[in-house]
Order: C-alpha cells, then structure tokens, then sequence
C-alpha cells in the first residue's frame, strides 16, 4: 500500500498539530494553580503524545519496507527519533504523575527537588522531541520508502 499525498498531507498534518498541542500544553502548564486544572491539562498532553506517536507508527507500518520485514532498515534509519521520542514520553508521563502527586498531597507547597529536576529534563529534552519528531514525519515521507527497490537493496547490502 502506498502513502498517497493526500493520505500523507493530512498525517504530516495531523503530527504538526499534535506537536504544536504538546508546546502549548508545556507552556501553559506553570500556570493553572488548582490540581483539576493539572489534571485535565496533563491528561490531554498525554493524549496528544500517544496520538502523536501512534500516527507516527501507522506511517512507519504503511511503508514498503515495513511490508516486506525488512524492519532493520527502518529502525536503523529513525533509531535516534525513536530513541528521543520514547525518553520524551517517558520523562512528561513521570513528570506529570510526580507533579500531581505532590500537588494532591501537599496542595500548598511550591516544589521538590525530584519535580524541579523532572521538569528541567522534560523542558530540556523537548526542542530536540519536536526536531527529531518534525524530522521523522517529513523523512518517512520519502517515496523510497515505498517503491523504491535499488535503494532498498543498496541499504540492506551495506549493513
């Protein structure tokens, strides 16, 4: 099955606005004071994270390459976007449960040491979640990917 460019346009898209979500949900989230407001806040980012990343997974499966089992030249190319796109879930998903952890039990205070280290690795690693997920979504766009047998034959005779 091939990725038409209609089909393509609208989850290139689609993964554009989920990641455009998941920057506006960092940005506001230092500002609803009540733990509801936390929650439903850290429920929809979560939400837009897996969304995210299961569009970006049904692009990957609509590949030729992922077709036909050849899965090594795929992982081989998307391995570091995988790589931070897994640690940047994993980081906001903890943050997030840390965070409302502390705010159930402790409404009143300010931070912990385990929340303000979170919340620094969660901000520092999402510019490069954006880039490597950005990048990901437009290079899983290349027809190669999808017809192109010599390039698929030059890729697996070099590894």
């Amino acid at each position: 099955m091939k990725l038409s460019t209609p089909r393509y346009t609208f989850c290139l898209f689609s993964q554009l606005i989920f990641m455009f979500c998941d920057l506006i949900f960092n940005c506001i989230s230092l500002f609803p004071k009540s733990r509801d407001g936390l929650l439903v806040l850290f429920i929809f980012q979560d939400l837009f994270l897996i969304l995210s990343v299961t569009l970006m997974l049904m692009t990957f499966f609509s590949t030729y390459l992922f077709q036909a089992g050849l899965v090594e030249v795929l992982i081989r190319k998307f391995r570091a976007a995988g790589s931070v796109i897994a640690a940047y879930m994993v980081i906001s998903v903890t943050l997030h449960a840390v965070w409302l952890l502390e705010k159930w039990s402790y409404p009143e205070s300010v931070s912990t040491p385990l929340l303000i280290v979170l919340f620094t690795l969660q901000r520092c690693l999402s510019p490069w979640y954006y880039f490597f997920y950005k990048r990901a979504a437009l290079r899983v766009s290349d027809p190669r990917f999808y017809e192109d047998i010599d390039w698929i034959n030059r890729q697996l005779q070099t590894h």
